[in-house]
């Protein structure tokens, strides 16, 4: 009866935790949620708010009346009475959009040198205005929150600033219209109520300290910090968020107060934005229902426990009685019988349990028999299928790999006898030209000045000689041949660049590894690829945006590389061409685009990422494009085997990572990760 109680109480607690745990991390997601769409909404709404200042600056700024008489205005004399009219012009104009629209503190309008020439605050003109941050419209976007939040130099009050440049017909820079925003209404928007109960709270905070030490404070419209925190804030979440990090996670506020709470980075600088909630509020309903569970379980147990007392008087002992027998036949005596104690339920059990116990002797020993033969031949069939299964595993294992390394290896040397023999057969030709350039135009720069000779010797030539002056354009010959010369010699030097790329990229004296710039093998790859960015008939030039990030040399096999390159450079190729060449509405209005973006993870991984902006790989094609022979070419275009090569290249002979995401209607990228040190190469 007491193991009863126990395994009772023990089954009730392991509920009762469970149950706590399951409602605890549904209400945490359910909580994550709440403060993701809180915190989500108030970014939207504080990035729509300054995208429309920004937008009402720049509809101000392109008026062709106020840009025209700024331009004037900076090429007049201060002293002028030209000058000052068209200030008061402008300054009335200005003023008028200040009345109209309440997210725009001050508009004026700043020379090269940072001084106010015109503003509707008439107390600042003539004044030094230094842009400590500003956020030049033009650069900006909705998508990304313009946070150039700083302290102002004048007011020491937190600002933002919005700027548009006034260029001259040439382009250069003559100034600056400028509008410092209203921040009241980030107030309002941060103050709003989210439904997050009574601990909720969302606030921004931003790092006011120095290079050497940060000072986290709230930000306000009209303070940095509070009063009850004088020397800043920190927290968990206030670390993550400054660091530019955005996420969700259980921690302690600034208060050491636990809190369940999301934060987002804003913009990389400097800002974030935290919406809180206390976990002891949050994880309450979880509580509740442990507390009930236990405490129901807790009766159940004691109603249980009573009854069975009772119960186990009545039917105990002739079961105990049965089970005595039924430990002795378990032991092999098949002979022993239960005894028959009553009529009843029990007794009928006892009377079935002895006929069972004889039919079980005659089926023991039946079973036996069996038994040992089945065992034999399970155990020969057992160890004759393991035995083919693994003889035709290795046979296909071995298959593959080698069929996919002759392949590669004979497009390899292939490719690479071609390249550097077309290289080396253009670099003699070209290095004759390219080295007597220098002679040829230095014995041209002799004849000129031989013919400036005879002309300063003989300043009346014969009629003959003057028209042969006027005939070949001996003036033009004088002032155009040093040029033609350098053109000739800019186009060897880049017949030798290209040449260059070509014994780059087959690095046929290469196959050891060796340590290189991955730079240089991607950019040979594009060089040799450049006739396929051009412009076609059906589809506009491919323009390349690389990103590249300063990288450490790595020990890498580099012709193995450069194939991995031309892969995944020329598939992007394939799909963007393919995109614009059906005519899809979509993709007409873009400019087919590849990026590759170079960077360095944790000091420890090189990434190389190829995007392009083409319509993206189907979910049933991407999860084989890896696979040997698997392709989507039509016959004759592709064999099926260049990502497959490229995978092992990258995974088991750089002991690296192949990725592809993609997105339909928005494109695919491939992801590289290479280890900077590594034990040994495949």
């Amino acid at each position: 009866m007491s193991s009863f109680l126990i395994l009772s109480l023990v089954i009730i607690s392991l509920v009762g935790y469970m149950a706590f745990s399951q409602a605890k991390e549904s209400l945490k997601k359910s909580i994550f949620n709440e403060l993701n769409m809180a915190a989500s909404l108030k970014r939207e709404e504080l990035n729509h708010w300054v995208f429309d200042q920004s937008q009402v600056v720049l509809a101000l700024a392109r008026i062709p009346e106020i840009r025209t008489s700024a331009k004037t205005l900076f090429t007049l004399d201060k002293s002028t009475q030209e000058y000052k009219n068209i200030q008061t012009s402008l300054q009335t104009s200005l003023s008028a959009f200040t009345g109209k629209n309440s997210g725009l503190k001050e508009i004026f309008i700043l020379s090269r040198g940072g001084r106010i020439l015109v503003s509707t605050d008439a107390s600042q003109i003539g004044k030094y205005q230094p842009l400590v941050q500003y956020s030049d419209i033009q650069s900006e976007n909705q998508n990304a929150f313009v946070s150039n939040f700083y302290r102002s130099p004048i007011t020491g009050y937190p600002q933002i600033t919005l700027v548009d440049q006034i260029l001259d017909q040439e382009g250069k820079r003559l100034g600056l219209l400028a509008a410092h925003l209203n921040l009241d209404r980030i107030d309002e928007v941060i103050r709003e109520q989210t439904n997050l109960d009574q601990t909720g709270e969302t606030y921004l905070v931003g790092n006011i300290g120095s290079g050497l030490s940060n000072r986290y404070v709230f930000i306000a419209s009209q303070k940095l910090g509070s009063e009850e925190f004088p020397d800043g804030i920190n927290s968990a979440g206030i670390e993550q968020v400054m660091q530019g990090k955005s996420g969700e996670s259980l921690y302690r506020n600034y208060r050491g107060t636990p809190v369940i709470g999301v934060y987002y980075s804003l913009g990389n600088k400097d800002l974030g934005l935290i919406v809180e909630k206390s976990q002891a509020e949050a994880f309450i309903p979880a509580q509740h229902l442990a507390s009930y569970i236990l405490l129901i379980g807790l009766i159940l147990s004691g109603f249980m426990a009573v009854a069975m007392f009772f119960l186990g008087r009545q039917i105990v002992q002739p079961i105990l009685a049965i089970v005595k027998t039924a430990r002795v036949i378990s032991q092999g005596d098949f002979k022993q019988t239960a005894p028959v104690l009553s009529n009843n339920e029990i007794g009928l059990l006892a009377k079935t349990f002895n006929q069972m116990t004889g039919q079980l002797q005659i089926y023991y020993h039946q079973l036996e028999d069996y038994n040992r033969n089945l065992e034999l031949k399970v155990t020969e069939r057992t160890q004759e299928l393991e035995d083919k299964n693994q003889c035709l595993i290795d046979t296909l294992k071995e298959l593959k790999q080698t069929q996919s390394q002759l392949i590669q290896n004979e497009k390899m040397v292939s490719l690479g006898q071609l390249v550097a023999g077309v290289a080396h057969e253009i670099n003699n030709p070209v290095s004759f030209i390219y080295g007597n350039l220098d002679f040829a135009s230095d014995y041209g720069k002799n004849l000129i000045k031989l013919v400036e000779a005879y002309q300063n010797t003989y300043p009346e030539p014969g009629e003959e000689i003057e028209e042969m002056i006027e005939q070949i354009d001996l003036e033009f010959i004088k002032t155009d041949l040093p040029k033609l010369y350098q053109s000739m010699k800019e186009g060897s030097n880049r017949i030798k660049q290209i040449v260059l790329s070509l014994k780059n990229f087959s690095r046929l004296d290469e196959s050891e590894q060796k340590r290189i710039n991955i730079h240089e093998g991607i950019d040979s790859t594009l060089q040799i690829l450049q006739t396929r960015l051009k412009p076609q008939s059906y589809c506009p030039a491919i323009q390349v945006i690389k990103n590249y990030d300063q990288l450490p040399l790595i020990n890498c096999y580099p012709g193995q590389l450069n194939q991995v390159y031309m892969n995944l450079l020329s598939n992007a190729i394939d799909a963007l061409q393919e995109c614009w060449e059906e005519q899809n509405q979509i993709y007409l209005s873009q400019q087919p685009q590849i990026t590759i973006t170079t960077r360095v993870i944790d000091q420890k991984w090189i990434e190389i990422l190829v995007k392009d902006n083409a319509s993206g790989i189907p979910p049933d094609v991407k999860s084989r494009i890896f696979d040997p022979f698997f392709t989507t070419k039509p016959v004759g275009k592709g064999t099926g085997l260049g990502l497959s090569i490229s995978y092992k290249i990258i995974v088991d002979k750089h002991q690296g990572q192949l990725k592809c995401s993609s997105k339909i209607g928005e494109g695919t990228e491939f992801m590289i990760k290479l280890p900077i040190v590594r034990s040994e190469l495949g």
